[in-house]
């Protein structure tokens, strides 16, 4: 048998045995499931915020634009760093301060029920379309490395993803995240390494690189303003996109407001870290492997996204392939089980709860059996995603990222934050135009009997959190 087919099945036993270890913590209670009960520590709660930011798009999508664009593809990481020091300044402690174990229950906390349904009946499809990208970008590399069929590879990873999260809820997923954290930045390190002893150095990759490193291909008149304004567009959007109640849930799990900011700090070193490293293999791979697209003609359009694949080929040794994919696997997987944990909390505390059940009291084993219920069917749909857009083909994979994740309907959670004192009777909607990158417009209307969230911060934000 292939010695890259041997790693991936050992590293998805892995995965699953983690799991499979942790069911016991992570079944206790419905709040064990959706947040680990918020008894997580820094290192841990650190390693999945980084993990849920990171997906196989990585190595597919952007490192084919740095391929072909060079030092310009670093626009979205370079964003990422600067969203995680907002973070660890000023959001990570009153995002843990919150007393919620879903995003949407601060919502309803601060602007009412009407507003809470809105945001879980948008966040949950969303996720899903999010999760349906990074299992497609990660489907087209495995396929050209071991050249299975491609919806037999969107399934396979698409289930154990849904079993990871299903066995143990948050406490399996942030267990895995950590252990993929460590082997992503082995494969990224080594990689690295290697790149940059066999181009000759730094300077000598910069110098070589076929097309501008810093500009580009294109030198045109306006071209430098236009990649100034996109820089500056990433910058925003991945601030918002960081720092606002959809992805509280990245600090609900911390153990307290401390080790919520310490993990900010960690996440942001390995953010920082990874954008220093990440894109060497690509960039040397323009210089060293120009023929590379003919490498692999089967992903047509779309061989640049396996910069990474052909220089695991051509420059590593026999089986770094696999630890390449298994890194992949490892990226996808995180930022997927994350996702489907996150969703069926939301469905279960926002829908289920007070839609269904009316808020009558049910045992915290039903609930328990609700969510896994929802986990189940959130898991499929993303398949059914990912599978639906191979037909995309038109689309690389770094255009259909960014046309996925164009910011959009955040304004509301970021308000919920910043103001304490905030009309009982409005509310701020963000509707994002998803085909427009930098469009959306503010409405302000009258939504119902929001109440003001005294957990954010204010008088009992110095009071112990549970």
């Amino acid at each position: 048998m292939d010695i890259n087919i041997i790693v991936m099945a050992v590293y998805f036993v892995l995965m699953i045995a983690i799991s499979y270890a942790f069911k016991k913590m992570g079944t206790g209670s419905a709040s064990h499931y959706f947040r680990g009960g918020g008894r997580m520590l820094w290192w841990m709660v650190g390693a999945t915020a980084f993990m849920a930011q990171f997906s196989a798009w990585t190595f597919t999508g952007a490192a084919g634009q740095a391929y072909r664009y060079g030092f310009t593809a670093i626009g979205v990481f370079a964003g990422n760093v600067i969203g995680y020091i907002v973070g660890w300044w000023w959001f990570a402690t009153r995002f843990r301060q919150l007393r919620v174990d879903t995003p949407t229950q601060a919502i309803s906390q601060r602007f009412g029920p009407k507003n809470e349904q809105f945001f879980t009946w948008i966040l949950i499809p969303l996720s899903i379309l999010n999760a349906g990208v990074w299992l497609n970008s990660l489907a087209v590399f495995a396929s050209a490395v071991f050249k299975y069929d491609l919806t037999l590879t969107l399934w396979i990873t698409g289930l154990v993803v849904l079993l990871i999260s299903l066995l143990s809820g948050s406490w399996g997923v942030v267990a895995s995240d950590f252990v993929q954290t460590l082997i992503v930045a082995i494969i990224s390190v080594v990689c690295a390494v290697v790149a940059l002893v066999k181009v000759g150095g730094p300077v000598k990759m910069v110098n070589d690189f076929p097309s501008g490193f810093f500009t580009g291909p294109d030198t045109g008149p306006h071209y430098i303003l236009i990649l100034l304004v996109c820089f500056v567009f990433f910058f925003v959007k991945q601030v918002q996109s960081f720092n606002n109640l959809q992805d509280s849930y990245r600090y609900l799990n911390a153990k307290d407001s401390f080790n919520a900011k310490k993990a900010a700090l960690f996440a942001l070193f390995l953010m920082l870290f990874g954008t220093l490293i990440w894109f060497v293999p690509p960039w040397t791979t323009a210089i060293l492997y120009p023929d590379m697209a003919l490498s692999h003609p089967e992903l047509g359009k779309n061989a640049s996204d396996a910069a990474y694949l052909v220089f695991a080929e051509r420059a590593m040794p026999e089986g770094t392939v696999g630890l390449l994919m298994a890194g992949l696997f490892a990226a996808t997987m995180s930022s997927m089980d994350t996702a489907l944990n996150r969703n069926s909390g939301i469905f279960v505390r926002s829908f289920w709860t007070p839609v269904v059940n009316r808020n009558e009291a049910k045992s915290e084993h039903y609930l328990l059996r609700v969510g896994q219920t929802a986990c189940i069917v959130n898991g499929v749909l993303v398949i059914l995603v990912a599978q639906y857009m191979q037909s995309l083909q038109e689309l690389s994979l770094f255009d259909l990222m960014i046309q996925v994740g164009t910011p959009g309907f955040s304004a509301n959670h970021r308000a919920a934050i910043l103001w304490h004192v905030y009309s009982q009777n409005t509310g701020l909607v963000w509707l994002g135009n998803r085909n427009i990158r930098s469009a959306g417009l503010l409405y302000h209307y009258p939504l119902g009997d929001g109440e003001r969230c005294g957990g954010c911060h204010g008088a009992d934000a110095d009071q112990p959190r549970t």
